[in-house]
């Protein structure tokens, strides 16, 4: 018995059990009585039993049919739901969205663009990792999310980038710190003359720092340390010293009464947006970019600038079809206000 039982099959065998009758079942599915009757033999012949005893006058299940008709009719309705939930996905009615993050996007930039997500896809849900970029790429690479958004302080043959942002890094100190107002432009330098606190080693940012600095200048060694974005603005806070950060991170610093002031020469962090290669991202997944896009081009200003757009994430294999929709949806939102 090879078992090579169709969808079509199923549905055959079911109308004629339920209508008892193969004329009446044939109406039923826009059939030829021939081309039923061939079904019910084949699907017979793949079981390797009689499912319906056929008589001049009428068509009853055995005992064998009768116990089939419980399992066909389970069958079409999980293939059905199944059918459904893949069209739902391909609508963006619904699927789950991972993705990996720095803090600094996730305050600023996935928040607001859930928020918008949430009254456009309500049926996508979102999990987003935090994560620092050696996790992000690691996570990437397993499978564990669907997309990054990173710094990669160098090419990785194994991921798929493109550049999504670039900010430019600056001094963030309490207002009243002696370099918190003034209106020359503050050179690298100054980061010998005053206490400076930092990022761990495992973070982008104070790898970029890092890099900057071979050739330039000596950079004086943190004197406290901590693995997030807002810890370093509790030790800010404090008074315990100053930071260099990048103008996107340094956000929810200048509104929480920090001073932020740009560096010269001027140094910029590119974040990218990164997949693994030969993963094609889903429709949902190109509703959350989307979104998220539409979130940074909100943000641009002096020291922010968005670099991607919907061609280059086209690249990645995301849908143009959705980035569009929500560059008319935001330009229709733009009218309404």
């Amino acid at each position: 018995m090879s078992k090579n039982v169709t969808l079509r099959q199923l549905r055959a065998f079911l109308a004629v059990a339920q209508e008892r009758s193969f004329t009446h079942a044939a109406v039923r599915l826009r059939l030829t009585q021939s081309a039923l009757t061939l079904s019910i033999k084949t699907l017979e012949a793949e079981v390797g039993a009689k499912l319906l005893d056929r008589t001049t006058r009428s068509v009853v299940p055995t005992v064998q049919g009768e116990r089939f008709i419980v399992v066909s009719e389970r069958l079409i309705e999980e293939m059905e739901r199944a059918l459904d939930d893949i069209w739902a996905h391909a609508e963006r009615q619904r699927g789950l969205v991972v993705a990996a993050a720095t803090a600094s996007l996730i305050s600023h930039a996935f928040a607001p663009a859930l928020g918008v997500l949430a009254i456009r896809h309500p049926g996508i849900s979102v999990r987003i990792v935090e994560e620092h970029t050696a996790g992000a790429a690691r996570r990437l690479l397993a499978g564990e999310v669907d997309f990054a958004v990173t710094t990669l302080p160098s090419p990785d043959p194994m991921l798929e980038a493109v550049p999504l942002l670039r900010d430019r890094f600056g001094l963030v100190c309490p207002c009243d710190h002696p370099l918190a107002r003034g209106g020359d432009v503050l050179g690298w330098g100054v980061l010998r003359d005053y206490p400076l606190l930092g990022l761990g080693a495992e973070s982008g940012i104070r790898t970029l720092i890092e890099r900057y600095a071979q050739g330039e200048f000596t950079l004086p060694r943190p004197r406290y340390e901590v693995s997030s974005v807002s810890g370093l603005q509790s030790l800010v806070e404090q008074g315990l010293g100053m930071a260099v950060m990048p103008a996107l991170a340094a956000l929810p610093m200048t509104r929480a009464d920090l001073v932020f002031r740009p560096l010269a020469p001027a140094v910029h962090r590119i974040v990218y947006l990164a997949v693994r290669p030969g993963r094609s991202p889903t429709p949902a997944a190109s509703a959350v970019v989307a979104a998220l896009l539409e979130r940074l081009v909100g943000l641009t200003c002096r020291d922010i600038e968005v670099l991607a757009d919907a061609a280059s994430l086209t690249r990645l294999g995301f849908e143009a079809e959705s980035l569009a929709q929500n560059a008319k949806d935001t330009a229709g939102e733009t009218r309404r206000f």
